[in-house]
């Protein structure tokens, strides 16, 4: 009369046992995961800016000036209009923490750097020498 008899589930144990490891393992690889994508947001806004800095200074050899905007280094830059930061956190060498770049405010843009008064490509006021991860600066002796 009941053909189900025979057939064996998952006890609640197993289930239990399942979830946890299951639990233990993201919680390992989400971080892991989080970490890589800013690191690789990092290295595209760093290859981004070095390319705008090479830009910037064909063009003031070209033109004898500095360019005042991204627009003006279309010779130099093929679809420049396409090009924009990724959504994300990136590293700062001078910061703990991972910054975001969301918003309009994360554009690349072409600002007089104020300590060597040259143009520089930037996002959010960051030059390129300025993206990365911190630098350990501890020394260990052995």
């Amino acid at each position: 009369m009941f053909g189900r008899l025979n057939e064996r589930g998952f006890a609640t144990l197993e289930v239990i046992l399942m979830i946890t490891v299951l639990g233990i393992l993201s919680a390992v690889a989400i971080p892991r995961f989080t970490a890589m994508t800013t690191s690789a947001n990092t290295a595209k806004v760093q290859a981004d800016l070095s390319t705008l800095d090479t830009a910037i200074g064909l063009y003031q050899m070209d033109n004898g000036i500095a360019p005042t905007s991204k627009d003006q280094l279309s010779t130099y830059v093929q679809d420049i209009d396409s090009l924009a930061p990724p959504k994300g956190k990136i590293y700062i060498n001078t910061q703990d923490e991972p910054v975001t770049l969301e918003g309009t405010t994360s554009e690349y843009s072409i600002k007089e750097d104020s300590t060597t008064k040259e143009m520089r490509a930037n996002v959010k006021d960051y030059t390129v020498d300025k993206i990365g991860k911190k630098k350990d600066t501890s020394t260990t002796t052995s």
